[in-house]
């Protein structure tokens, strides 16, 4: 028997191993709560309860209102040629609706038929976001399915960021000041937000016009309900 397994049987693990399996517990620790919070119910409400339970979190979608919104599309018209616009959160939503939606078929053609969905792959699957303006914070929000197919598990999942507009290096960028995966907060962990934030918003198909325009933004605020991005 050799004398490293002769002192190990002596005197126990070493200060490695033990270091070494302390670690590897708070990383499984951390990963089953960080599981548990993501998993946990988030209350879809109108407005939240005056004295919410500790540590309950809730999910208030932005207005679809069709009045509110028809706007947008002139909106989007003035933007893209140059002029500065204020938007509400029907607007947003209209704009989103309508750059996820299907292109309607040329005069003369008939739809395409409709192709039944492929199966859901990847862990993480968002709907459509979702914006909505108050006290001048946006929120961005979707709804979506939790799919651990290696453990069985697949369940509806909300994702929520609340924060406002920065300028980046590549022009304005929004930064949450919170931020919801489920029950799991997001805006405690640096960088990850960031990428859950872009799975959210890769169903958002930005036209190119709309992207050129958005980088010769002089300033993007947010103003009580509205926001406002305005063009030098």
């Amino acid at each position: 028997m050799s004398s490293r397994k002769i002192d190990k049987a002596k005197y126990g693990p070493g200060l490695g191993e033990v270091v070494l399996g302390a670690a590897l517990s708070l990383v499984l620790g951390a990963g089953l709560a960080a599981a548990y919070l993501v998993a946990q119910p988030v209350q879809i409400v109108k407005e939240p309860p005056k004295s919410p339970p500790a540590g309950a979190i809730y999910y208030i979608e932005g207005g679809r209102n069709a009045d509110r919104g028809k706007q947008w599309l002139r909106k989007k018209q003035l933007f893209t040629e140059g002029s500065s616009v204020e938007l509400n959160e029907n607007e947003l939503n209209a704009w989103i609706s309508a750059g996820t939606a299907a292109p309607a078929p040329a005069p003369g053609q008939k739809s395409a038929p409709v192709a039944p969905p492929s199966p859901a792959s990847g862990m993480l699957q968002m709907d459509v976001p979702n914006f909505r303006i108050r006290d001048g914070v946006l929120q961005i929000g979707a709804k979506g399915t939790l799919n651990l197919e290696l453990f069985g598990i697949k369940r509806p999942l909300i994702v929520q960021a609340s924060g406002k507009f920065v300028k980046g290096g590549d022009g304005f960028i929004f930064e949450p000041s919170r931020f919801y995966v489920g029950s799991l907060p997001l805006h405690r962990l640096p960088g990850v937000g960031e990428i859950v934030l872009n799975r959210v918003l890769a169903k958002a198909q930005v036209p190119e016009d709309i992207a050129v325009a958005w980088k010769k933004l002089a300033d993007v605020t947010i103003v009580g309900n509205t926001l406002k991005l305005s063009l030098p």
